[in-house]
This record gives structure tokens, C-alpha cells and sequence, in this order.
């Protein structure tokens, strides 16, 4: 009873956010979709739909819905869904208390609701004993310092280009001159940077993050770095008596600018809790991958893989529909309502309007540095990656025409030239 009258309760605290949450009703308008919360037992549960900027709850225990959230039982759900605790949920998910089944896009669009509906509670995401040091503000890190800012987080910045810390530092964040001074000043210092050498040189250079890190110190990696790297860093800060872990995080610059990043996070256990107060900040979802770091650079690799090889396969079929006449409206229509994820619904549009230089989220030498990285990692595990090596070939060919800084779905372009 207690359980479902705490569902009521959050449909009615939604629709009142929708009259007067400027972030909820924003975010409630970027998609539909439906959630059922429910017990394992069929005890209690709520359907929430929504259509258009509408919001329709009823008490439901079964039935269809986009993702279903089912709890262990009513007891635990209660416990949880008032726990003043932000880490309540996460606990939950990684003790098996919840689980999450369906479309997990769903799900974390769901999340984002959640984060905006708590927005203008004074005490979420404040932690004023945790201070966090980001190193990186480009494209992606400016979009996640900017969220550990406004989450109430202390923030120290650094960046090679100190005039990219300035809207940062106006707004109260400390700047540090080198990156040790940046760790010696934060409980968690956060990496957004290129590639495995410029995380390297940050952690090891003599006025790197290891000489300032004060033991029992965490870094936190954002980066896409190869699972070579992983290991290397964990051991580096093992004998230092500092703590590595990854948060590789998946999404693009806009996406980092809300808040509505993937991170996919593994490291030491009694670590987690710490970094994915941070993670939250900046990312709709964390979800832990396990307890050895490098885990979740495979997990990274992997999903960008995915996101690759379907540029790949779009590329071919556009080229097909130039060549017989069917044209590239119809394979638009297919792509988009095969897939439901907005970023491959994005790549759809941008290869079929051959629009390469513009909202250039990431470009084309980052994108063939993490398909080599994928190359390498199948070469060292499954050797099932077969699309990599053409991939990598067309990706060399668009940078020796001189797209390196274009975004990097413009390989395709090699395809649909011919």
C-alpha cells in the first residue's frame, strides 16, 4: 500500500513539475515513451506514459510498456524511492534489489525526468566535502565541468588553453596552473582529454596528476583510451596508493552539455560510490561494468563499434540508392524507424545531406584512432570485428583528402563518391 500511494505520489508531483519545471517540461517534450515501476510479486505498480508533453499515469501491475523497473519487493522499492541517499537507486541496481528490462534508452531518458523533477531540491548533488579537479574542458570536458559545477561540487580546472577555464572561474572554480596542482586540490580529479598519450603525459609528466594526487586520491577517466592504457594507469596508481578508474563515457558534445551522457564506469569497488556522485552530474546513467578498470574501455570500444560499423552500413546503402534511383529519402525512413536511438537517427540525416563540417561532435582522426583501438582490442580478444580494417581503410583515405577535422561519419562518404 505504501508503495503504491508513493507512485501516486510521484505522478502527481510529475504533472505539477510540468506546469512549473522549466528543465522537466523540456525534457518531457523530447520523446514519448512508457515505463511500468512494478514489484516481482505483481503486488503494487504504476504505469507512466509519455505523448507529447503529456504525462498519463494509472495503477497498472503487468502489461506492455517500453522498459518495466521491477523491484525485489514493495519493502525494499519504499526504502529506496524515499532514501535521501542519492546512491540509494544505483545500490539497488548493483545488488539486483531492481531490475531494469526493455529499452534502456527509455529508461535513462526516464532518469533524465527524475534529475530534472529533483532540480530545485536544495541538497541533490551537493557534496561541499567533495572537491573535484577537471583536467580537459574541449568539446566533451566543458560539457561535463560545466554539470559537476552546477551539481554544487567545488570544481578546479585546468586546461593547456587557460582561456578555456574563464566562464568556469567566473563562476567560482578554482584554476591551477599545472595538473598537479589541479589533483593536490581535489578528492577526484576527472580526465576529458585525446587519446592514450595525452592521458599519459597528464598522469606521469613531473608536473602531472601523480605528483600532486595525495594518496588514496581518485582519477577518474573519461577518456576513450585503449585497455592497455587502463591497466598501465591502474598500476601506476596502485604504487603510488591512489585509486584509477574509468568512466568512459558515451554521447556527443550536446549531450555533455545536458547532462544526458552514458557513462560506463569499472574500477575499485569502494571507489564507486564516490565517482558515480560525480558521473551523475554530467550523465542521464552510469552503469558499472565491473571491478577491473579496463573492463569498460572494451565496453566503450564496443559500443562505438556498434555506432561505427552502422555508419558503415549506411554509407553502402545510400551509395546504393544514388546508383539505381530509389534515392536517399527511402533509406533515411528505414534507418530511422529501425533504429530508436537518436544518435543513429542523427547519423542517418548527416550522411544522407553529405553534411560532414557542420555540428562536428567528433572528428574524423579521433574517430580512426578509436576504430584502431577497436581493431586491436579484437585482435586481442575475439577477432570478430571484421568491418574495422574497412573502416580504418576508408577513414585514411577521407584524412589524406584532407577531412581530419571533419565529423567522423565522413568516411562514408568514400562509399557514396564512387
Amino acid at each position: 500500500m505504501k508503495l503504491s500511494l508513493l507512485l501516486l505520489g510521484l505522478s502527481l508531483k510529475m504533472k505539477l513539475a510540468n506546469k512549473n519545471n522549466d528543465l522537466f517540461r523540456r525534457r518531457l517534450r523530447t520523446r514519448t515513451g512508457s515505463i511500468l515501476i512494478r514489484t516481482a510479486d505483481l503486488s503494487a505498480g504504476r504505469l507512466f506514459t509519455f505523448s507529447k508533453g503529456h504525462i498519463f499515469t494509472k495503477s497498472e501491475k503487468f502489461g506492455d510498456a517500453d522498459v518495466q523497473m521491477v523491484w525485489k519487493d514493495a519493502n525494499i522499492a519504499f526504502k529506496t524511492m524515499t532514501s535521501s541517499d542519492p546512491q540509494a537507486l544505483f545500490r539497488a541496481i548493483d545488488n539486483g534489489d531492481v531490475e531494469m528490462v526493455g529499452d534502456l534508452s527509455v529508461a535513462q531518458w526516464f532518469s533524465l525526468l527524475i534529475k530534472a523533477l529533483k532540480a530545485n531540491d536544495k541538497n541533490t548533488g551537493k557534496d561541499k566535502q567533495q572537491r573535484v579537479a577537471m583536467i580537459g574542458l574541449g568539446k566533451m570536458g566543458k560539457g561535463i565541468a560545466s554539470n559537476i559545477q552546477a551539481a554544487g561540487f567545488e570544481l578546479v580546472v585546468y586546461n593547456r588553453t587557460s582561456a578555456k577555464t574563464r566562464p568556469f572561474v567566473d563562476n567560482g572554480a578554482i584554476l591551477a596552473k599545472t595538473p598537479s596542482e589541479a589533483a593536490s586540490l581535489a578528492n577526484i580529479v576527472v580526465t576529458s582529454l585525446m587519446d592514450d598519450d595525452s592521458v599519459r603525459d597528464i598522469v606521469t609528466a613531473e608536473d602531472g596528476i601523480l605528483s600532486g594526487l595525495a594518496k588514496g586520491g581518485i582519477h577518474l577517466c573519461a577518456t576513450t583510451i585503449s585497455p592497455e592504457l587502463s591497466k598501465e594507469l591502474e598500476d601506476i596508481h596502485r604504487q603510488h596508493g591512489s585509486h584509477f578508474m574509468m568512466g568512459a563515457v558515451v554521447g556527443r558534445p550536446d549531450a555533455a552539455e545536458a547532462g544526458e551522457l552514458l557513462s560506463l564506469m569499472a574500477g575499485n569497488k569502494e571507489c564507486i560510490d564516490q565517482c558515480r556522485a560525480v558521473s551523475s552530474a554530467y550523465s542521464a546513467a552510469t552503469l558499472i561494468i565491473g571491478n577491473d578498470p579496463w573492463l569498460a574501455n572494451y565496453a566503450k570500444l564496443s559500443v562505438n563499434y556498434f555506432a561505427v560499423s552502422n555508419m558503415e552500413l549506411m554509407g553502402q546503402l545510400y551509395a546504393m540508392g544514388d546508383a539505381t534511383g530509389i534515392g536517399r529519402a527511402f533509406y533515411k525512413q528505414i534507418f530511422e524507424s529501425s533504429y530508436s536511438n537518436p544518435i543513429l537517427k542523427f547519423y542517418a540525416q548527416k550522411i544522407m545531406d553529405k553534411e560532414y563540417q557542420k555540428d562536428v561532435g567528433f572528428e574524423l582522426s579521433g574517430g580512426l584512432k578509436d576504430v584502431k583501438l577497436m581493431l586491436k582490442a579484437s585482435n586481442a580478444t575475439s577477432g570478430s570485428l571484421d568491418y574495422a580494417p574497412i573502416i580504418i581503410s576508408k577513414m585514411e583515405k577521407a584524412i589524406s583528402q584532407g577531412n581530419e577535422h571533419c565529423d567522423w561519419s565522413v568516411f562514408t562518404n568514400i562509399s557514396t563518391s564512387k
